[in-house]
């Protein structure tokens, strides 16, 4: 019995000496395996207030395992208590107590533990409680890095607050919509528009739920048609109503989102409001409509004065035919008289348009202008600064272009009415030559220089049709001679309607120069074009009576005025480089 009893208890130590072994073989390979894993290990025996700890448990925390004490007891404040930040000690810690005292699955937290180059690293433990012969229990954990896991968290954190904040505060309605058109993100405008105080108020709602009436069933079959077709709306123009009931307007697009896959797993919707766009536009329809009118009846009263002028050319010339064929002075004075009551006829229809231009509304284009300017912020937030910008600088442009224009028709207006003043002049001096042609004509003191511009307004047409540059230099001095102001008039009018018809239509550059300067007892008056030009045979030709380069004309023109210069005591001639170089008319006068 006393052997039997002997052989038992052998048999036991045996036993426990096999279990132990395997225990401790089965403890390597798990060590092993937990090194060869990259992962942090340890174990706690609460006994000894004792944690053990493997080479990666430091190793990912810059530090060496030959530093610490992990088979002594009582070094859980040495490698794990110091090593904790400030700000997590008290959690992890009380977290790791109440797991010990009340297990309940496994244990998880998440800490700082302090790096050896003085960083902070977190980390991610999680342990579960065994049985332990000498304790009762231990506890048998890991650790694992999760710095770069939590920095990326944190970084998808901020930007999802940066991205809320924007579409927070931007004007334009901006939401996000499921596959059954319920709205899960609206952010402030967009709920404003909605006319709810709150996010939550629209969120999970269609726009069935939100509009009762034709808006929201347009905007639910909108939604339905992009999630099945997946064909996006872009930039469509459609009216809401506010809170108040007023339609405003939104510029919207609508798009699909995808997954990885392609499905649709949502839609984005943006809207702009274009409410002061729509306003303005409708404003400047009517500013366009009533400057259309306004333009039809200037183009209306410029195709009076053409037909008045075409009908005064044709009667100017039927009447001069007669003089001439009948060779009595009685025909021309009634011939002059004409002219005086198409001049007359004339003034008058100048005067009617001077009117009408007055007439032209630029107040409106300037009240407006200055309305966006003083609402410049409030369009700004509504469309954008930009748009706003430009819809101002628009506006203006138009005021700038109104106005030049009406300045422009008024200069223009005022120079025919002094061509007309001039004209009548004339008119006056040939009626005194025609009653007193039996007598001689007394000449007079004679300003060139106002001659020359003279002579300028009343081919203004002709040269601003033609694009012409028309350059005058007249050196300071006094102009002035005896002589007959109609014929010298003639004569430059004769010279300068030769250079506009000489200069082509398509030329590049245009340009006619007239200078005048004294030197000594000679003034001397030059006339230069780019016009076609002309050969030295054809030079030699120009003041022979007959001569002419022209299809309809007479070959009067230049040889009357050599007439009249030489009568003046003075001397005239053309002169070119040949054909393509111009020419040049050069008058000079003993003073």
């Amino acid at each position: 019995m006393q052997t039997s009893d002997t052989q038992t208890i052998e048999n036991s130590k045996q036993r426990k000496s096999s279990s132990t072994t395997k225990l401790s073989g089965e403890s390597e390979r798990y060590k092993a395996l937990i090194n060869s894993s990259a992962i942090g290990a340890w174990e706690y025996f609460p006994d000894t207030e004792s944690l053990w700890c493997n080479d990666v448990y430091f190793s990912m925390l810059g530090r060496d395992i030959k530093d610490y004490n992990i088979s002594g007891g009582n070094n859980l404040k040495e490698v794990f208590i110091d090593l904790l930040h400030p700000e997590d000690r008290e959690a992890a810690t009380k977290s790791f107590d109440e797991y010990l005292h009340s297990p309940q699955g496994s244990h998880e937290s998440y800490f700082r533990m302090k790096h050896s180059d003085g960083s902070w690293v977190w980390i991610w433990s999680r342990g579960s409680l065994f049985h332990n012969e000498n304790s009762g229990f231990g506890a048998i954990g890991t650790h694992v890095d999760i710095t770069k896991h939590k920095k990326a968290e944190e970084a998808i954190q901020r930007e999802r607050i940066l991205l809320r904040t924007l579409i927070d505060n931007l004007p334009d309605t901006i939401y996000v919509k499921d596959t059954k058109a319920r709205k899960i993100i609206a952010n402030r405008a967009d709920v404003d528009c909605i006319g709810c105080e709150l996010e939550e108020d629209v969120l999970g709602k269609t726009d069935l739920d939100l509009f009762n009436n034709d808006i929201g069933l347009r905007g639910y079959e909108d939604d339905m048609s992009i999630l099945k077709t997946g064909e996006a709306i872009m930039n469509r123009e459609e009216y809401f109503l506010d809170k108040a009931g007023n339609k405003r307007w939104l510029q919207t697009t609508k798009i699909p989102v995808r997954d990885e896959r392609g499905k649709i797993i949502r839609l984005l919707g943006i809207g702009h409001d274009i409410t002061l766009r729509k306003q303005s536009d409708e404003v400047l329809k009517k500013l366009n409509e009533d400057l259309r009118l306004q333009s039809e009846e200037l183009s209306k009263q410029a195709d009076d004065l053409k037909a008045l002028n075409r009908q005064l050319e044709k009667q100017k010339g039927q009447e001069m035919e007669k003089a001439i064929a009948q060779g009595k002075f009685e025909i021309a004075s009634e011939f002059l008289h004409d002219i005086g009551n198409a001049m007359v006829g004339l003034g008058s229809h100048l005067t009617r348009i001077n009117r009408v231009v007055d007439q032209n509304n630029i107040g409106n284009i300037k009240s407006l202008t200055v309305f966006l300017k003083t609402h410049q912020t409030a369009i700004a937030t509504a469309i954008g600064a930009q748009k706003a910008a430009a819809l101002i600088s628009v506006t203006e442009g138009i005021e700038l272009t109104q106005s030049d224009n009406t300045a422009e028709i008024n200069k223009s207006i005022n120079e025919l009415l002094n061509i007309i003043t001039h004209i009548q002049e004339i008119l006056n001096i040939q009626r005194q030559l025609v009653r007193g042609h039996k007598g001689a004509h007394e000449r007079k003191l004679v300003n060139l220089e106002n001659i020359i511009y003279d002579c300028r307004s009343m081919l203004f047409a002709s040269i601003d049709k033609k694009g012409i540059q028309f350059n005058v230099n007249v050196q300071p001095g006094t102009y002035t001679i005896k002589g007959d102001h109609t014929k010298l008039m003639q004569v430059i009018l004769n010279i300068l309607k030769n250079s506009i018809e000489a200069i082509s239509p398509d030329a590049k550059e245009k340009n006619i120069n007239i200078k005048m300067h004294i030197t000594g007892s000679v003034l001397e008056l030059t006339i230069t074009d780019n016009g076609q030009g002309f050969d030295a045979k054809t030079a030699d030709l120009f003041f022979v009576r007959g001569f002419t380069t022209k299809k309809n004309g007479t070959g009067l023109g230049l040889y009357n005025c050599r007439t009249i210069i030489e009568s003046h005591t003075g001397s005239f001639e053309i002169k070119s480089d040949g054909p393509g170089f111009g020419a040049t008319s050069t008058i000079r006068f003993s003073i």
